[in-house]
């Protein structure tokens, strides 16, 4: 299992966890508010049960039909007991069917007391008449609070399997891809590293050589200016990786877009090389940094023409849109996904000089303008190199 699919999995498990943890103290809280409001409701028609019945020769009939109305539009009840407790310890044994010892205590201490019963919830409390003192006990079914258990787990269980299938969706679209993108750039910036200093060591070393030679013994004037011909041309080779290494590394670093604009047939008759034709067919605006558009084009266009093996090299501009091709060795199809890899040279370019930063640089610098670059190349035929710029 790869290193995105891991990460991918424990953000998806622990993000589902907490979404399953807050769910089900949801489901507490809400489980426990239903059966605590159910027994105020059976409070309620306990005491209006027990006014109905002790207190119809106390009240006027208006208030008596009134308490009869309130004991009727409150909840059903399938049980309704009055027990008199005057002798408590006679009256325990009657109690002890519903209630526990602990309860029956805190009823006889004037605590209305909830419990359960079976598959049925009960309240209870004493009441006092002047006919004696009743333990009035009321059970009903709560039908409602099985219910909405009951939808709130199906909607639990339902939020947990969509967010278990959108963040799973989601760590695979941005996580996984983040990832790969990490990936891909810390491998880019490793194989940039050994190969920088790989192209930087073969000069160096080359130098160091020709000074070991110039100081074994003593030469003629004419053998020491070739000796220094030959450090001056890998010194200048050092330079000039240099010089394109601080261009790759300051293009790639700089997020931001450069500003700007120019005509695009400005950037392309700028190249006066051998062999190159210019067609402007329609000539349009690019948006970016000038300096930085004519370092691409000088690289597309003078790796071209490097490549072309003397023949004709054209170049075309026409609806936001510059064709640079030519008919030279072309690019092996194995090598075409990686030609704008930094240092990557493809096989069949052999001893021609170059470091194999020019067309990674283009690349970069044409991404940051919002430009999308296209190869096509058929290997011993020729290479089409498509620019595309926003309108």
């Amino acid at each position: 299992m790869t290193t995105g699919h891991k990460i991918s999995l424990i953000y998806s498990g622990i993000t589902i966890g907490l979404v399953l943890i807050v769910g089900l103290v949801f489901y507490f809280f809400a489980s426990n508010y239903i059966r605590n409001l159910y027994f105020r409701y059976m409070e309620e028609k306990a005491h209006a049960v027990a006014e109905e019945k002790f207190s119809k020769d106390e009240l006027d009939p208006v208030k008596y039909r009134n308490v009869v109305l309130r004991r009727k539009n409150s909840i059903p009840t399938s049980k309704e007991l009055f027990i008199r407790v005057d002798n408590r310890q006679q009256a325990r044994r009657s109690l002890s069917v519903y209630l526990s010892a602990g309860q029956i205590d805190e009823l006889y201490a004037n605590r209305t007391v909830n419990f359960e019963h079976g598959q049925e919830v009960g309240t209870a409390f004493v009441y006092y008449d002047n006919t004696g003192t009743f333990a009035v006990i009321v059970l009903s079914r709560n039908p409602y609070g099985a219910e909405v258990s009951q939808t709130l787990r199906w909607t639990l269980l339902f939020l947990v399997l969509v967010s278990a299938g959108v963040l799973w969706l989601i760590s695979r679209l941005y996580a996984m891809r983040m990832l790969d993108r990490i990936d891909r750039d810390y491998q880019i910036e490793k194989m940039f590293v050994n190969n920088a200093s790989h192209e930087i060591n073969n000069p160096l070393t080359a130098i160091q050589g020709e000074c070991e030679v110039a100081l074994l013994r003593d030469y003629e004037v004419s053998d020491y200016k070739d000796i220094l011909r030959r450090i001056e041309a890998e010194t200048n080779r050092v330079i000039g990786i240099m010089h394109d290494l601080l261009q790759f590394s300051h293009v790639r670093g700089n997020e931001a877009v450069a500003e700007g604009s120019c005509p695009v047939s400005q950037l392309i008759r700028e190249e006066q090389l051998p062999g190159l034709e210019i067609d402007i067919r329609q000539d349009f605006t690019v948006h970016g940094d000038p300096r930085l558009l004519q370092i691409a084009f000088h690289n597309l266009i003078n790796n071209a023409v490097k490549y072309s093996g003397g023949k004709p090299v054209s170049v075309t501009a026409c609806n936001h849109c510059v064709s640079i091709e030519d008919h030279g060795i072309g690019i092996p199809k194995r090598d075409v996904p990686h030609i704008f890899e930094p240092f990557y040279r493809a096989s069949n370019t052999g001893a021609m000089a170059g470091h194999g930063v020019g067309l990674s640089l283009a690349k970069a610098i044409l991404d940051k303008c919002q430009a999308r670059l296209h190869v096509e190349s058929d290997e011993g035929r020729g290479t089409r190199m498509t620019i595309r710029f926003r309108p």
